[in-house]
């Protein structure tokens, strides 16, 4: 598995429960990383729905234990070395 790094998008492989509401995050959904640790947990916002002109959309974050989410490759930019 590739460890997740800030702003990397992932998809859940488990369900999760929202940090702030108690709402259920399906596996499945795609987000992105808001912050990495070193054991390999994230905490990553995920949208029930879109923000649009008109909605300021549904977020949840959501914290994903190594394991629980995989890094989308497709989506992985490549890195300004340090």
């Amino acid at each position: 598995m590739t460890a997740a790094q800030v702003y990397d998008s992932v998809r859940s492989t488990a369900d999760t429960t929202s940090v702030y509401d108690g709402r259920t995050i399906p596996a499945g959904m795609t987000g992105a990383v808001l912050d990495a640790k070193p054991d390999g947990s994230i905490l990553a916002e995920f949208a029930f729905a879109p923000q649009t002109a008109d909605s300021n959309g549904d977020f949840v974050q959501g914290v994903l234990t190594a394991g629980q989410y995989e890094v989308i490759q497709a989506y992985v930019q490549e890195r300004c070395p340090e």
